[in-house]
C-alpha cells in the first residue's frame, strides 16, 4: 500500500521495500534531529537496521559534535549501535586533514568507549596516529589524551 502523498510530517511513513534503501532517502532524512533537543524521532531511529540507516549515518554523527548537547546523550548509543558501519566515517573525521578537532575529541572520549574490541582495533592505527603524531588542533584539544585512554582501557 502506498503512502498519501500529503502525509503530515509528524506522522510515521510506512519504510518502502527495504530492498531499495535508496527509496527511503526523503523518508531517513525526516528522522535526522532538526535542531540539538530534537529527539522526537528517536524510537523510529532505533528501529532501523544498519543497512536502512546508512544513507543518514553521517548526518547523525554531526549531532555529536558537542556531548553537551541533548541530542548527543541519544546519538551515541544509535550510532555505536551500527559501529561497523560508522567505523570509516570515523577513521575519516580522525584523519589529519579534518580540523574540527572538538568533534575529534568527542567521537574519542564518548563514542568509542561504546563501540566493541574489534571495532577499536580496526581503528587502533588511526589512535595511534594521534598518539604519536598529533596535529596541533589534536594536542590543543587533547584528542591524542583521551586516545591513550581509549587504547589503555582496551587492553
Amino acid at each position: 500500500m502506498n503512502q498519501p502523498v500529503n502525509q503530515p510530517v509528524n506522522q510515521p511513513a510506512q519504510l518502502p521495500d527495504r530492498q531499495f534503501p535508496d527509496l527511503h532517502l526523503p523518508y531517513l532524512k525526516r528522522l535526522v534531529p532538526r535542531d540539538k533537543h530534537d529527539d522526537s524521532h528517536m524510537e523510529q531511529l532505533l528501529q532501523l537496521s544498519t543497512p536502512e540507516i546508512v544513507p543518514i549515518l553521517p548526518a547523525l554523527l554531526e549531532w555529536i559534535q558537542d556531548c553537551n548537547w541533548p541530542i548527543a546523550a541519544k546519538a551515541l548509543p544509535l550510532l555505536a549501535r551500527h559501529e561497523t558501519a560508522v567505523v570509516p566515517l570515523v577513521q575519516s573525521l580522525l584523519a589529519p586533514e579534518h580540523t574540527d578537532d572538538g568533534w575529534k575529541y568527542w567521537v574519542v572520549s564518548a563514542l568509542l568507549p561504546k563501540f566493541s574490541r574489534e571495532a577499536i582495533q580496526q581503528l587502533t592505527p588511526t589512535l595511534e596516529r594521534i598518539i604519536m603524531a598529533p596535529t596541533p588542533g589534536e594536542s590543543l584539544e587533547e584528542v591524542d589524551q583521551v586516545a591513550v585512554e581509549l587504547l589503555t582501557d582496551q587492553h
